[in-house]
């Protein structure tokens, strides 16, 4: 009998083994990467954040970007960006790196158990963590992606040097091979899951393997383009080369939702692999940087629009750049553009170009997140409506003289669960559920004199969705302001 359950206790063992152990994630870079002695561990860390600067913030930190080689090359900078978090009392991060071991489809968001370092056990988030892997079907979880990954693992013994006895959780996420819309997404799916106890990590290197001065060059375009939180700048300087970054989808999606805040970028501190070890034929960027909400723009999405958000010289140098930007997309001919030198232009802003003909819609497209400055979007969004509005055919030559044009400069999106909260002639509408989504612009309810169901049902058809699908649970309903100007009025 003894036998017996001594060979049952063996097969449980060998088929059943203990769950608890399976949940946790060892550190795969402890003694590569990072001192895998605890003692060793907590002087170097806590020396890091000693010897770096913690700035004046005027807000609340939403995001910080940190590098993630071995702390012989990178750890002091990342100790710039780790030192602002003293005072704060995040219970929730999220951190995201690039997979450097394994390729794969989506991003991977871990889900179970916890990671461990010298310094003792983090608990992941299971529930936040299953609640982004819902947002989308490109997020997943990928095993393979976080078993030998250092870029998360190499950013834990700072968080718990920081939130010493503190109880915080993670969600590791890893990005997989790109798709366009990951951005997006990502940005889309933290802006509704983040709230005041979350905090993001981004957790990424900048060039690779260049001599000295040609990666600081190439490390100074990139950083430019996130201090300005310019989405579309960065992409492009990444596109022709003239910048690098690993894991640049997440650093995309983490400037749109930045710019849904109205956030602020700074660089606290830059270098290379070359100022730590004086080796400057090959060397890797690093660098720390904190996004953060300004004093008084804390609240996601309450901002609206003034009356007078632009003034009249202001709307008139937009109209101007607006017309000049279509001329130059039909004819293809350069058009010399006004100097912008108004602050409010250049401030990131979200806006749609509305060309008609006649009275007849002729092209209408835009930026619903603000992620250029106002002037450059105007810019992109008028080219794009004269020549990429798919409904219509490209505007003609001909038809330059005879087009109407109007501007629409819009605020961040606010989701809601009351549509009460819906001022029809106020409110935009964008209506999302699943992979569908549309948007109306306010003006359009009020020309169409729409009351707030017809409002709801119209959006629906613009999504491609049942014109009752607003009701469904599953759908999410948002609202935005807007100031609107024609020629007549600019």
């Amino acid at each position: 009998m003894k036998k017996i359950v001594i060979f049952a206790v063996i097969l449980f063992l060998t088929f059943c083994p203990n769950s608890s152990s399976e949940e946790i994630r060892k550190p795969a870079v402890a003694g590569a990467f990072y001192p895998a002695d605890k003692a060793e561990l907590i002087e170097q860390v806590d020396g890091f954040l000693a010897n770096a600067k913690k700035i004046d913030i005027n807000g609340r930190i939403l995001a910080i970007i940190v590098p993630h080689a071995g702390y012989v090359y990178s750890g002091q900078i990342a100790g710039y960006s780790f030192k602002q978090l003293e005072g704060t009392d995040f219970k929730k991060i999220i951190i995201i790196s690039p997979s450097h071991y394994v390729s794969f489809d989506g991003m991977s968001v871990y889900n179970k158990g916890a990671f461990e370092t010298p310094l003792g056990l983090i608990k992941v988030d299971e529930e936040l963590a299953n609640k982004i892997i819902r947002k989308n079907k490109r997020f997943i979880f990928y095993p393979q992606a976080h078993q030998k990954e250092h870029a998360i693992e190499v950013e834990l013994p700072f968080l718990q040097s920081v939130y010493k006895n503190k109880d915080f959780r993670i969600v590791p996420i890893a990005m997989g091979a790109p798709s366009s819309d990951d951005a997006g997404i990502l940005s889309d799916a933290l802006y509704d899951i983040i709230d005041n106890d979350t905090l993001l990590v981004v957790s990424v290197d900048l060039s690779h393997y260049y001599p000295y001065d040609k990666a600081v060059e190439l490390d100074a375009s990139g950083l430019s383009a996130i201090e300005a939180l310019d989405a579309g700048d960065l992409v492009q300087k990444i596109n022709n080369r003239s910048t690098e970054i690993d894991a640049p989808v997440a650093v995309a999606g983490l400037i749109l939702f930045a710019n849904k805040y109205g956030a602020k970028a700074e660089l606290i501190k830059y270098a290379n692999s070359g100022d730590a070890t004086g080796d400057k034929s090959r060397v890797v960027g690093y660098s720390s940087i904190v996004i953060y909400v300004p004093g008084g723009l804390e609240k996601k999405g309450e901002m609206i629009m003034n009356d007078e958000y632009l003034n009249k010289e202001e709307k008139k140098k937009l109209m101007e750049i607006a017309k000049l930007s279509v001329a130059e997309a039909v004819t293809g001919e350069r058009q010399f553009l006004p100097d912008v030198t108004e602050e409010r232009l250049k401030e990131s802003c979200g806006a749609f170009v509305t060309l008609k003909e006649g009275g007849r819609l002729r092209g209408c497209i835009g930026y619903v997140q603000a992620v250029k400055p106002l002037y450059q979007t105007v810019i992109d969004v008028a080219k794009s409506a004269a020549v990429h509005d798919y409904r219509f055919n490209p505007v003609a030559q001909d038809e330059l003289g005879k087009l109407e044009y109007e501007i629409s400069v819009l605020t961040p999106l606010k989701k809601i669960k009351d549509i009460n909260e819906i001022e029809v002639g106020k409110h935009g509408l964008v209506i999302k559920r699943g992979f569908n989504s549309g948007l109306l612009l306010p003006q359009v309810a009020t020309e169409y004199n729409w009351d707030r169901e017809t409002f709801l049902e119209e959006t629906c058809r613009k999504a491609g969705l049942p014109s009752d699908a607003w009701k469904d649970k599953s759908a999410e309903i948002y609202i935005f302001s807007a100031e609107v100007f024609g020629e007549e009025n600019k």
